[in-house]
């Protein structure tokens, strides 16, 4: 049911504004009414129309929140959803697995950039202006062994990738019990 709902609510990239298009079609399987449009969505949620989030909007100090989901949780509250979100580090090689009823967007450093094709979206770990225009964001919707079952905002339905990718960040959002 979650897999059709978040199916259902997918929305296409455009430039670097992967992470808004997963944090909106998260928002609409939760059940978010009247979402913007991306531009809209990602100058809200980035800074930029088409944009992606800073590095540092994903982190923060112990004892604060991190900016992008105190921005997630007013986009969502503004269209009839009360959610709670929490981004942070990744640790590299730590299996991830989306909660019961939660959306989990992962920030990928390397994955599969389409069928049967893996690299990083032009990110380099070693070459510092690669930071903002490099990585993917996807929505993980499943996983089966070391197989995962994606909602990437670049191809219109649900991928299986038999290898997981390596991840930079995680967003988790969830409704407000």
């Amino acid at each position: 049911m979650y897999e059709s709902l978040l199916e259902q609510s997918w929305v296409q990239n455009q430039g670097a504004a992967c992470t808004s298009a997963c944090i909106l079609a998260g928002l609409g399987a939760l059940g978010a009414t009247g979402l913007p449009d991306l531009a809209t969505a990602s100058k809200y949620l980035a800074g930029a129309p088409l944009g992606a989030p800073a590095l540092l909007d994903y982190v923060t100090l112990p004892g604060r929140r991190a900016p992008l989901d105190i921005r997630i949780e007013s986009l969502a509250r503004g269209h009839a959803l009360k959610v709670n979100a929490r981004s942070g580090v990744a640790v590299p090689g730590w299996p991830l697995h989306p909660a019961s009823g939660e959306v989990l967007i992962v920030h990928l450093a390397y994955g599969q950039e389409a069928p049967a094709r893996y690299g990083t979206w032009g990110w380099n770990p070693l070459l510092p202006w690669t930071y903002s225009t490099g990585g993917h964001s996807v929505v993980l919707a499943g996983v089966e062994g070391s197989a995962w079952t994606v909602l990437d905002p670049n191809r219109p339905r649900l991928q299986d990738w038999p290898l997981p990718g390596i991840a930079t960040a995680t967003t988790r959002i969830s409704p407000e019990a």
